[in-house]
């Protein structure tokens, strides 16, 4: 399964070099005809797992000979690697997009993105304040500083959080 790696990397990298516009195009081939559940004809995978396993056998022949007995697996183990990171980053995308935030509706801390979109303010003490949505305005702050909004989980602080 080394193609469908290989197709996305060699993609990118034939946007930039036509060295590899070549190869991807075999990993196409080659992914397209293993999603049909047929052989790839282009011995493609064969090629990958040669010139892989040569550059590991440079370094270290034990370890390239234990990548090119279980190259299968390892390129089988990597595809669910790739398709797991893509999911839990769309994932991610989804919950800043629909919750401004990357952990959805429960999350207590601060998002990676929130630079981005400049929701949450980085310098801000409390991040719980601004994923639940509470204003540090005088309204909202009790006596002992803590936001009735937020059942008592954000400190008001406005000269930190700039309302």
């Amino acid at each position: 399964m080394i193609c469908f790696i290989a197709l996305i990397v060699f993609a990118v990298m034939g946007i930039f070099s036509a060295k590899y516009r070549d190869y991807s195009r075999e990993a196409f081939d080659c992914v397209f005809r293993r999603l049909t559940l047929r052989k790839c004809n282009t011995s493609f995978d064969k090629k990958m797992k040669m010139k892989l396993t040569g550059k590991i056998m440079k370094k270290s022949p034990k370890t390239g000979g234990f990548v090119f007995k279980h190259f299968e697996l390892i390129s089988w183990a990597f595809t669910l690697i790739t398709i797991i990171s893509f999911a839990y980053g769309a994932l991610g995308i989804y919950n800043f997009i629909v919750y401004d935030n990357c952990e959805g509706p429960d999350a207590i801390g601060p998002c990676i993105y929130s630079d981005i979109s400049g929701m949450n303010d980085p310098s801000c003490e409390s991040q719980h304040c601004a994923v639940h949505g509470c204003d540090c305005t005088d309204e909202t702050c009790s006596e002992n500083n803590n936001f009735a909004a937020c059942e008592g989980n954000c400190d008001c602080i406005e000269e930190v959080c700039g309302s």
